[in-house]
């Protein structure tokens, strides 16, 4: 009996449509199985699952085992957290993840260690861990919610804690740092704070009249916008430091007052402090509309300064200038790292004022006899490059990451590595000083889109 065409075509599309189906079935259970990271893009306007440069530097160079332990339900991790998680254990074969559920498995949270909630990270080659709660990721504003009753989200730091726990569990360091007391000194913020913890260097304070001696155990000795002289006992205590190998922290206040034993320190070290104020003619933010409000110029032959691209900006306010002694003392080097451009001028209180190119951060180190470190000296004329007024004008500037390279370049043993939080705040679509750029989106593209449409209606009615 001959089959019919139009039966035998039917059968070869119900075949070609059951292999087509089967085909889709399969390739949806294929990529159902493959991971978050290669199944899913980054299209978050703040780029909340992307792993920054800096980290994927650190996990290219991890040459210990390291796992990354999620004690909780999996209904108790915010999705974000948990993605988030996925593309960072992707970027290292030295990095495991493993979701632990604490009611599944009661004794979980006696064996890490750990409350439900947790991410632990641990490393079996140094047997270090650290813990990170999931609360502590994602921040709210406590003042919203104290007076709303409504948590409202203001960032998101799973990379930066995660990044520094492993640094910390993959390393070997300790190092404890002090901030001056008594001396009228700024109190570092939150931010700086926040980045120094994560660059898991432990924060101290000391007043050096209390202690009798700089610490023991003091890595680097900061003086954060001191407005009083150190006395003569105090600049003893510090020399010595200095010459045992010790490092300093200089960055200088707003004030008028002289700080003769702090000059002379710097004088011992190749720089000395100019009268008055520094300006910029040329390197300054016009939107601030002042000479005053410098946007320094980055060494590129300084370790601090040479990783930044050269549009990246920083900024500066009342800053003093220095310059490096034409006859430097024996056994002293001293290196730039921020400067001003040609455009420089020294304001004195009497309105005298001198141009040049002034020195605004340097580092200089005195060697002993046989070449080794005898003390390290960093100095920036300005408390502004860590205040945190100018950090959150400049969110996009690289003042903190100076800071950190500064506080860290004389330690071998510790990385810059500290990841900002990334910011949950919503952003909106508009245009700044709209002026006659508000006038094709309120009326010529409307008009012209009706037009359009008109023409199109008629046409179709004369057909």
């Amino acid at each position: 009996m001959k089959r019919h065409p139009r039966l035998r075509q039917g059968g070869w599309l119900a075949a070609t449509t059951a292999v087509v189906i089967a085909i889709v079935v399969m390739v949806n259970l294929i990529v159902g199985e493959l991971p978050t990271h290669m199944k899913e893009f980054d299209l978050s306007g703040n780029q909340l699952y992307t792993v920054s440069d800096a980290s994927k530097e650190f996990l290219a160079g991890l040459d210990e085992d390291v796992e990354i332990v999620v004690l909780a339900e999996p209904s108790a991790v915010d999705r974000r957290v948990s993605k988030f998680l996925d593309n960072y254990a992707a970027l290292s074969d030295r990095v495991t993840l493993t979701q632990v559920d604490p009611v599944a498995h009661p004794s979980a949270a006696e064996e890490y260690g750990a409350s439900a909630g947790s991410i632990i990270v641990r490393c079996g080659g140094t047997g270090k861990s650290r813990t990170i709660t999931l609360d502590s990721v994602i921040s709210y504003d406590q003042m919203y919610y104290y007076m709303y009753g409504q948590k409202y989200e203001t960032e998101f730091d799973a990379e930066g804690q995660l990044t520094s726990a492993l640094d910390y569990v993959t390393g070997d360091t300790g190092k404890v740092i002090y901030t001056l007391e008594s001396h009228g000194e700024t109190e570092l913020g939150d931010t700086v704070k926040s980045a120094i913890e994560k660059a898991n260097l432990t924060l101290g304070s000391v007043s050096l009249p209390l202690a009798g001696a700089v610490p023991e155990d003091c890595a680097l000795l900061i003086s954060c916008g001191a407005e009083k002289d150190l006395t003569d006992a105090e600049l003893e205590m510090v020399r010595a430091y200095l010459d045992g190998g010790g490092q300093v922290f200089f960055l200088l206040a707003q004030t008028e007052e002289k700080l003769p034993n702090w000059e002379r320190l710097l004088a011992e070290y190749g720089l000395e402090l100019e009268d008055g104020y520094v300006a910029d003619t040329q390197r300054f933010y016009q939107q601030l509309g002042s000479y005053y409000d410098i946007a320094p110029v980055l060494s590129g032959s300084s370790p601090i300064t040479s990783g930044f691209a050269s549009g990246d900006l920083s900024l500066l306010v009342n800053v003093r200038g220095m310059n490096t002694l034409e006859e430097l003392p024996e056994n002293v080097s001293v290196t730039g790292f921020l400067t001003t451009s040609e455009g420089g001028v020294a304001v004195t209180a009497d309105g005298t004022q001198t141009q040049g190119t002034y020195v605004l951060g340097a580092v200089s180190e005195k060697t002993d006899d046989g070449g080794n470190g005898a003390g390290r000296l960093t100095v920036v004329s300005s408390a502004s490059l860590v205040d945190e007024s100018v950090l959150a004008v400049m969110s996009n500037g690289v003042n903190l990451d100076i800071f950190m390279n500064a506080l860290t370049a004389g330690f071998d043993d510790i990385s810059a590595v500290s990841i900002p939080a990334k910011s949950l705040e919503t952003s909106y679509n508009t245009i700044a000083n709209v002026g006659l750029w508000s006038l094709p989106f309120v009326a010529v593209i409307p008009i012209l889109t009706l037009a359009v449409g008109l023409v199109y209606w008629l046409r179709r009615r004369r057909l």
